[in-house]
């Protein structure tokens, strides 16, 4: 039975048009619906990859998936439900802000059984991680105790988690979205801005310093950034929030020396980079406009150069994070664009493997990273297998395992269409497409680069 209703989800998914006006929405509703049914634990932890075979007894025994990237679902889903209440009509407001609440308190419960201020942990569990498996794990203490997390936390949960869920819902949950900032920004003060174990040791991939990669790593510099003048506009009675965020943006000039986000070399990049400058610069951004942050051009240069960087990848929720800050540049073509890969989206998100109909299309001949083989052209989005997050994952990507046991969210879309829905709330200029080849169009009439 579930075979055959997931078949049906995807014919409908894959025969959706963009001139079907509902058909976006109710796209949503199913991802979101199996989000609540078997993604997302009790206490609010987001499980991006289950096993359809086990969920249902994993979530009731606590022996969730012993992933690496919890805050960042968790995070990413807290602050897309927020922006959705924020925009949306007064029923789903209230749908919205107890999925931003739930999501939340997932997040806090991520932050505070490491019994360190502002440590996040990849991921938790109430059930001990099973032998062998991979991974830094540590028994949780005090009010925690019988619980497990997993520790070696990464700038990528700061930056696609911890800084959406503060920036996106510190108007609907001020005291909230400020304790994790004061936690989070305290922990980097501590730590000369370096992400700490308990046992007082430097996660591998958390070094947030002005020296990061020689002082050359932008997303590191803009993560620690973004958290410190989060806490500096939260907590204003703590002045030493202020003045550290005045000393990383005038003495040592993160943000002014954070242009460039992202490499390409020969074809080959990291995408969730990508992903990361995106989502800080949602942030960032806004913040720096409503506070007079003298880091405001810098930060609209960066936005800029990362997008004119991306935007031949046609990845619909960086284009929509672009149409959002800058809509004077943003034109209806952009925007049909966006909302004909939506359309394209599958519904069917299980990792079954390759789509017979991708592989004839040619391969490069140099490897992208990590040695995979990638296309000369961007794949159609519904012939790309399955990725935890779309918009982090390359384009060109063909070849994949199969284990159609293995289910992820569709957090992608909903964080993409509930941004969609945003922008449009906002403009009489979202129609739809008049040709499916838009969405392979070149943009035209992009409003004047700004430099």
């Amino acid at each position: 039975m579930r075979s055959c209703v997931a078949l049906l989800a995807l014919a409908l998914a894959t025969h959706a048009t963009a001139g079907e006006p509902d058909a976006l929405a109710a796209k949503a509703g199913e991802f979101r619906a199996q989000i609540q049914a078997r993604h997302l634990a009790p206490e609010g932890v987001l499980l991006y990859r289950v096993d359809l075979d086990t969920i249902a007894s994993d979530i009731a025994t606590g022996a969730y998936p012993e992933h690496a990237d919890g805050p960042t679902f968790t995070g990413l889903f807290a602050g897309a439900a927020c922006a959705r209440a924020e925009a949306t009509d007064a029923a789903a407001s209230v749908e919205a802000r107890a999925d931003a609440a739930l999501a939340l308190a997932g997040l806090e419960l991520q932050m505070r059984v490491t019994g360190v201020q502002g440590l996040l942990a990849r991921n938790v569990r109430r059930a001990p991680p099973r032998a062998g498996v991979s991974g830094e794990w540590h028994a949780g203490q005090g009010e925690y105790a019988g619980w497990y997390w997993r520790g070696d936390v990464s700038q990528d949960q700061y930056a696609n988690g911890l800084v959406p869920a503060v920036g996106l819902c510190r108007r609907l949950f001020p005291e909230r979205a400020r304790r994790l900032a004061v936690d989070a920004a305290s922990h980097l003060l501590a730590n000369d801005f370096e992400l700490t174990d308990p046992d007082g040791e430097r996660t591998r991939f958390g070094d947030l310093s002005w020296r990061s990669g020689l002082g050359f790593n932008s997303i590191a510099q803009l993560t620690s950034y973004a958290i410190v003048s989060l806490a500096a506009e939260l907590a204003p009675d703590q002045k030493r929030f202020r003045d550290t965020r005045d000393r990383l943006r005038d003495h040592y000039r993160v943000v002014a020396r954070a242009g460039l986000t992202n490499l390409r070399v020969l074809g080959i990049t990291n995408h969730s980079n990508d992903l990361m400058a995106f989502d800080l610069y949602r942030v960032l951004l806004p913040l720096a406009r409503e506070t007079g942050d003298p880091a405001e051009a810098d930060l609209r240069y960066g936005l800029w150069r990362a997008w004119l960087r991306v935007r031949q990848d046609r990845n619909a929720y960086f284009d929509l994070v672009f149409c959002s800050l800058e809509p004077g540049a943003c034109d209806a073509g952009l925007l049909a664009r966006a909302r004909d890969q939506l359309a394209r989206f599958p519904l069917e998100k299980r990792s079954l493997g390759s789509n017979h109909a991708a592989l004839g299309i040619p391969t490069r001949l140099l490897p992208g990273r990590k040695w995979k083989r990638l296309a000369r052209e961007i794949v159609p989005i519904e012939l790309r297998p399955a990725s935890s997050f779309e918009w982090k994952s390359s384009p060109y990507r063909i070849y994949a395992h199969a284990n159609p046991n293995s289910e992820y969210t569709g957090l992608d879309y909903l964080v993409a269409y509930w941004l969609y829905a945003s922008v449009c709330s906002t403009r009489d200029d979202c129609r739809p497409s008049d040709s499916s080849e838009s969405a392979h169009a070149p943009i035209e009439g992009l409003g004047a680069i700004p430099w």
